[in-house]
């Protein structure tokens, strides 16, 4: 297994990687792949972008997408999107990524990280197995268009 920082190039198999696991449970969402390289393009190319990938045999088997978001002074991390793939998940890595990604912050001095995920999950339940705690201040509000 080799982890490495996400490439331009590997946004293809990304995207492909990104439909697959968010067309299952326990998202059950309707993404298309167009949609996806949309959107993972826009994040690779946002301001202060880092990502790192899994890859197995030469098949991208996990990858997180996220970018530096300055806080009072501080340096903070915004992860947008972490996937692992559907038939290896509770193989150890998606929590072999994460770390990567922590200590490479941490060698870049940064102070925190955040990101949304949906409430009473497993995957609410992996990352508050990782010292992630809920922000009980703050509420994620929507209004549709």
């Amino acid at each position: 297994m080799k982890i490495r920082e996400i490439a331009e190039a590997d946004l293809g198999r990304i995207s492909q990687l990104y439909v697959s696991v968010f067309n299952n449970p326990p998202w059950n969402e309707n993404w298309e792949y167009s949609w996806a390289y949309d959107r993972l393009n826009w994040i690779y190319r946002s301001q202060g972008f880092i990502g790192v990938l899994n890859l197995e045999k030469n098949q991208i088997n996990g990858a997180i997408l996220g970018r530096f978001v300055p806080f009072k002074g501080r340096k903070g991390f915004e992860i947008v999107e972490f996937l692992v793939d559907t038939n290896c998940q509770n193989k150890g890595i998606g929590t072999e990524l994460l770390t990567q990604l922590e200590s490479n912050l941490k060698q870049s001095e940064y102070d925190f990280v955040l990101l949304l995920t949906a409430k009473n999950t497993a995957v609410e339940s992996f990352y508050l197995n990782l010292n992630y705690r809920r922000d009980d201040r703050l509420a994620l509000l929507r209004h549709q268009l």
